[in-house]
């Protein structure tokens, strides 16, 4: 179980990072792809199943990273919320991501920064180990 979780955490900070890399040099590209977030019942759930996965791995192996209290609860969070997500219409979601993307899109380079930041601390949590106690 351990294995694949890494393997899960490790996809995470490589996605981020790509994602980051494709919204500085291709930000209509990242625009198309969010634009497809609940464009449909399925990619509404699919979304959250992956959400979901991508959590459980973070809870399981947070204990083997440094600052492992900040990625249980991330991992706890993004659970959470996916769940709730969950029980809400999709159509609900579409129009959310409908209000949410322009402000997303106007700041394209801030969330690239971010989400290369959060790609290279998920994967330095990963190389520097526990925390020391």
């Amino acid at each position: 179980m351990n294995t694949l979780a890494v393997v899960i955490v490790v996809l995470a900070g490589i996605w981020l990072i790509g994602l980051g890399a494709v919204a500085i040099a291709k930000p209509d590209l990242v625009k198309q792809f969010f634009d497809k977030f609940a464009s449909s019942a399925f990619t509404h759930f699919l979304e959250m199943f992956v959400r979901i996965i991508a959590g459980t791995a973070f809870v399981i192996y947070s204990p083997q990273m440094r600052f492992s209290l900040v990625f249980t609860v991330f991992g706890w969070l993004l659970i959470l919320s996916s769940v709730v997500l969950s029980f809400v219409p999709w159509k609900l979601h579409r129009r959310f991501a409908d209000r949410s993307l322009p402000l997303l899109t106007k700041r394209m380079i801030l969330f690239a920064l971010v989400s290369l930041f959060g790609g290279a601390v998920i994967l330095v949590s990963l190389i520097l180990g526990p925390d020391s106690r």
